[in-house]
């Protein structure tokens, strides 16, 4: 007898999915029209509320979910919430809603705590953004009622907010205090009819408050002959020889470098390979880290190998690296091991400065990965040396340069 063909069920589903990098997406999956849609979100509270609005949605099919406005779905949200309180039919509930004053009156203190307290509830690692967010509105404000609200009052303080100088940083204040109102709106509590802290819809640019644009910025990298010039200078002070290496050959950041000792380098000429341990690799926001092996080809071993002669030193705190680096004044007759002694040398005998790297952040990890990406084409790779995601490599640094340039910088030989 034939297998009977398993029917799918058109109802609205909730489900986990392994995005196969080690992160978890929650997916809200329902039928509209005669076909399957599917949404993806990485908060579980967000697909939630997501699958509720579905499931209202198609218990109603008169309503047109697809077709409202963020604020009509809101108002809709608000109505079954008082029609399940006052045990009366949604329709009714909905023909009523405009003329129920329905809306407990609440502060800007009180509504934070409610916030940040929901938020530990349901699971949100990085509450605390949220937190300050919050904390710095009612700060300024005071505690006033939450329907109080004047856009142009608040335009005015994110404007002139010095603590919010970044256009990024304005951007996801600005998001937080926007997603507190809708959470707020959606509690039954009173906080006006239009969301102050949201983007101008595209019908009326008047209402709400624009975001700051981010412009786009290609990577600093360094020329093969500034690459040449920044490790010539490196190899002269022992606080930045192996650092340098490690960062501009190796992929490794340089507050890994900076903790790294010669046990964590395994110079064996069969197997050479650096280890970056969960304690020294960078905390990643899912509460991972950017443990890995490094193996070593004999142009980065060689390369380690000479830092080491010139006697280079492992550990540096990153606060003595960054101060013989910048060739800082005040950091005079600095006390440092070579030889297994310890020896006193003024910084004059020790000419650190490299005037190439003054001002340019990350332009040694940005070069490796762009001449890395280039010589050896494989993203995969740089991205595991890197430790990144190959989608930053790929968007970051993909065909910043010609493969002639890449193929000069990795035949660079220390002298």
């Amino acid at each position: 007898m034939p297998k009977a063909k398993r029917r799918r069920s058109k109802k609205p589903r909730m489900y986990e999915l392994d995005n196969g990098l080690g992160a978890i997406h929650h997916c809200v999956s329902w039928y509209f029209e005669g076909k399957r849609k599917k949404k993806y979100f990485a908060n579980k509270a967000l697909a939630k509320a997501k699958f509720l609005e579905v499931k209202l949605a198609e218990e109603n099919q008169t309503l047109n979910w697809e077709a409202l406005t963020p604020a009509e779905q809101i108002e809709i949200l608000q109505a079954a919430k008082v029609a399940k309180e006052m045990n009366v039919g949604l329709s009714e509930a909905v023909r009523n809603s405009a003329s129920l004053s329905f809306g407990k009156p609440i502060k800007a203190k009180q509504a934070s705590q409610i916030y940040i307290k929901h938020l530990e509830e349901i699971g949100v690692k990085h509450f605390k953004t949220y937190r300050a967010t919050v904390t710095q509105f009612y700060n300024h404000f005071g505690d006033r009622e939450m329907d109080t609200l004047d856009p142009t009052e608040i335009r005015t303080w994110i404007n002139s907010n010095k603590l919010w100088k970044a256009p990024r940083t304005k951007n996801n204040k600005l998001n937080n205090l926007a997603t507190w109102w809708r959470f707020l709106k959606r509690e039954g509590f009173s906080v006006g009819d239009k969301n102050v802290f949201a983007a101008p819809s595209p019908d009326d640019d008047s209402k709400g408050i624009a975001r700051h644009k981010i412009p786009h910025k290609r990577v600093d990298i360094l020329t093969v002959e500034e690459a040449e010039q920044v490790l010539l200078e490196a190899m002269q002070c022992p606080y930045t020889a192996v650092i340098v290496v490690l960062v501009l050959f190796c992929g490794v950041r340089v507050e890994e470098a900076c903790q790294l000792t010669w046990g964590d380098i395994d110079l064996d000429e069969e197997d050479p390979t650096i280890d970056v341990g969960p304690e020294i690799a960078k905390k990643l926001k899912d509460g991972k880290t950017a443990e890995r092996y490094i193996p070593l080809t004999d142009f980065q071993a060689k390369w380690i190998k000479a830092a080491k002669k010139k006697g280079g030193l492992l550990p540096v705190s990153l606060n003595t690296y960054q101060k013989m680096k910048s060739g800082n004044k005040n950091f005079k007759d600095v006390k440092y091991k070579r030889n297994g002694k310890i020896q006193t040398r003024s910084i004059k005998a020790v000419p650190a400065r490299i005037p190439t790297l003054k001002g340019r952040v990350n332009v040694l990890r940005h070069s490796f990965c762009s001449y890395h990406l280039c010589a050896f084409e494989n993203i995969g790779k740089t991205a595991h040396y890197a430790g990144n995601s190959p989608s930053i490599i790929k968007d970051a640094y993909y065909n910043r340069i010609k493969k002639k340039v890449a193929k000069r910088f990795w035949d660079l030989k220390p002298n």
